[in-house]
């Protein structure tokens, strides 16, 4: 009976006390808001910096992000106005909602008198609307150790080791082919000489930004979820040009040859693309060999045909004509990429590179930063 009451009081102290079930934030999403008239994210860059050194040496379980992978994140969303206009608060709360972050970090610069600049700092919890550390000043280094220290107990000293960073895949190809023969032949045209010219552009990016562990998740140091997002717009185009002469019957007049001008195009234009939260794969051995694995999102290809068409010839009235058409919908096939590489046998907690493929028109680069406890 005893023990039952001394339980009723554990959970009873546990649940009336404001601080006894908080739980620090392990993640911190750092947005830029100097207008573009102070130098915009630019006149930032050092403090920025200084805020990811201090932060990494002195609570290096706390996941970074910043207005890049904002920026990734919203490529896919199609919300790319979250981060203008409306309420300042709002904003950062959105920001941290969609980035999955504990915590979102304003940072911004105003520009002072014989080129100083003036920098403010605040960090708020997006949960309550609270601003839990704020530091002004003019020296990144002193505002960023400052900061770091305000956060203290808000922030993590143990965590699972994990993977933090971005892969990007991208592939590009552009082709041109142009001929020149006489054209089709006609018994009403002669002397005729066409240009041909095909014209194909091909972009395809993917992109993979490891997202925050959540409470409970089996995030670890070889399995990661990221936000991977794919985007493809392809360009197909032929143009024709055929001059020469052609034969014409006019009412009232008669038969003569003319001179003679076909112009044809057709274009024919697919975008699309995908998003999803999907599993990232990081295997590193003993020598410092690894492979880092992605899983790409399926998605939906748009696509339309347009043709433009004029002549001149026996009929100067002859109007241009102009057609559009939207095709049916393509699938896009969920699929996936893998990169390997060896890491510096002294950083084993970094993997960073880029590689092009044979083909030339495939590259892929990455930088993860493993995340873990801080050496005691």
């Amino acid at each position: 009976m005893k023990t039952f009451f001394k339980t009723l009081l554990i959970l009873f102290l546990a649940f009336s006390s404001p601080f006894a079930l908080a739980q620090k934030g392990s993640s911190i999403v750092i947005h830029d808001n100097t207008s573009k008239t102070n130098g915009g994210e630019n006149a930032t860059s050092n403090l920025r910096k200084e805020i990811e050194s201090a932060l990494n040496r002195e609570k290096p379980c706390t996941d970074l992000m910043d207005d890049e992978d904002i920026r990734n994140v919203l490529e896919s969303e199609r919300e790319k106005n979250i981060l203008e206009g409306g309420d300042p608060q709002q904003v950062l709360t959105d920001i941290a909602n969609l980035m999955g972050a504990s915590y979102v970090m304003s940072v911004s610069a105003t520009p002072g008198p014989g080129g100083t600049t003036s920098y403010t700092v605040f960090v708020m919890d997006p949960k309550t609307g609270k601003t839990i550390a704020r530091q002004t000043g003019s020296d990144p280094k002193q505002m960023a150790d400052n900061i770091v220290k305000q956060l203290g107990n808000s922030l993590p000293d143990d965590c699972k080791p994990h993977w933090v960073g971005e892969v990007k895949y991208e592939y590009s190809s552009n082709e041109t082919k142009v001929t020149n023969d006489a054209g089709a032949m006609h018994a009403s045209t002669r002397n005729t000489k066409r240009t041909k010219s095909e014209m194909y552009s091909a972009q395809n990016t993917i992109v993979a930004t490891l997202l925050p562990p959540k409470p409970g998740s089996t995030i670890s140091a070889s399995r990661s979820i990221a936000r991977v997002w794919m985007r493809s717009k392809i360009i197909t185009e032929m143009k024709s040009e055929t001059v020469g002469e052609i034969y014409c019957r006019l009412k009232g007049q008669n038969p003569t040859w003319k001179g003679y001008n076909l112009q044809y195009s057709e274009t024919i234009t697919q975008i699309g693309g995908g998003a999803d939260n999907l599993p990232v794969s990081v295997l590193l051995d003993n020598e410092g060999n690894y492979k880092i694995v992605v899983n790409t999102p399926g998605g939906t290809l748009l696509s339309k045909i347009e043709t433009n068409r004029s002549e001149t010839g026996c009929n100067p009235e002859n109007p241009p004509a102009k057609e559009a058409q939207d095709m049916p919908e393509q699938k896009m096939d969920a699929s996936g990429f893998d990169v390997t590489g060896k890491t510096d046998a002294k950083n084993r907690d970094s993997l960073a590179g880029s590689k092009t493929m044979p083909d030339g028109k495939t590259k892929i680069s990455w930088h993860l930063r493993l995340v873990k406890p801080k050496k005691k």
